[in-house]
Parts: C-alpha cells; sequence; structure tokens
C-alpha cells in the first residue's frame, strides 16, 4: 500500500477512535454494526471497539514507519 493510502487509511480510524471515544464517555448503547467497516466480528462494547481501532492504527504507523 502507498504512503497516501496508509495516511488515508490512518486518518480514518483516528476519526472512528475519536467518534468511539466520544461516544463511550457520553454512554450511548454500543451499534452491533458501527465497526462493520473494517472486521467481520461483531463486538458489544466500546472497550472491544476502540481495542480494535487502535490496533489498527498502531499497524498502520508501523507500516509507514517502514516505507
Amino acid at each position: 500500500m502507498n504512503d497516501t493510502n496508509l495516511t488515508d487509511r490512518l486518518a480514518y480510524f483516528e476519526g472512528r477512535l475519536e467518534e468511539a471515544m466520544r461516544r463511550s464517555a457520553a454512554k450511548e448503547p454500543h451499534p452491533r454494526d458501527f465497526d462493520s467497516g473494517y472486521t467481520t466480528e461483531t463486538f458489544k462494547t466500546w472497550r472491544e471497539s476502540i481495542a480494535i481501532i487502535k490496533e489498527r492504527i498502531v499497524s498502520i504507523q508501523r507500516q509507514l514507519k517502514s516505507d
């Protein structure tokens, strides 16, 4: 994947992380389809969603550093 695509993906996941953290702090219920764009797993809590998003961000950052 080229740097532009990785940078775009990083921005996407950072936005999703901000949204998940905001909604978690507001005690909003976790929608079943929140993570559907980037995993086939169905998470039931914001904590699970935030963890997978953070994993994706770290993975993308490693790829950008290795290029």
